[in-house]
């Protein structure tokens, strides 16, 4: 199980933490993930749902599910294997050739808020460094602050975090080099 290489995502800004994040594991191609949902995201749907949580599960559940609770201390989190299938459903499962966006909801500043926009623009299989990211966005000094809103990019794969490469060739993932390695060839692989 895992995602089209067409899939088209639609970043949704939060306000506010969410007081509440609907949250499930799933199996993918590359390990376990940790998925959450936030209903609703905007007042003209109610039932407008949106990831804000893709995480890989790292050692195990318990741990990630920490990490998560950790990042968004005021959201509550609440397993709902139901709430969160129908959207793994959407992203792994749908109509690969005429999907709809899937909507993400993203919680930052504004400048975070750009630097996770500029990762989605990005094109499948095509990496920067930290500063070409910057140069990207006009803001070439920028570089430690552009570092810093990619880790804290809370929807791996969907915002492309991945993507980012330091300039002396070191492979940093939060989730280890190794699977970082594994997402850009994989992504290669389909161009």
């Amino acid at each position: 199980m895992w995602i089209s290489q067409n899939t088209q995502v639609r970043l949704e800004p939060l306000k506010d933490p969410p007081k509440t994040i609907r949250y499930s594991f799933l199996k993918t191609k590359f390990g376990q993930m940790m998925m959450g949902v936030i209903n609703p995201i905007s007042g003209d749907s109610k039932d407008q749902v949106a990831i804000g949580v893709l995480h890989f599960v790292d050692k195990n559940n318990v741990n990630t599910y920490n990490e998560v609770q950790e990042r968004w201390p005021k959201s509550e989190l609440c397993k709902d294997d139901d709430a969160v299938k129908l959207v793994a459903d959407k992203l792994f499962k749908g109509d690969k050739e005429n999907s709809q966006a899937i909507p993400i909801a993203i919680y930052g500043t504004d400048f975070q808020l750009s630097v996770w926009r500029a990762l989605v623009d990005m094109k499948r299989g095509e990496t920067c460094t930290y500063s070409q990211l910057a140069e990207r966005m006009g803001r070439p000094t920028a570089v430690r602050a552009v570092a810093s809103a990619v880790a804290k990019n809370e929807v791996a794969i969907l915002i492309p975090c991945h993507r980012v490469v330091s300039q002396n060739g070191a492979s940093k993932y939060h989730w280890g080099a190794a699977l970082k390695q594994q997402l850009l060839a994989d992504e290669k692989s389909q161009n």
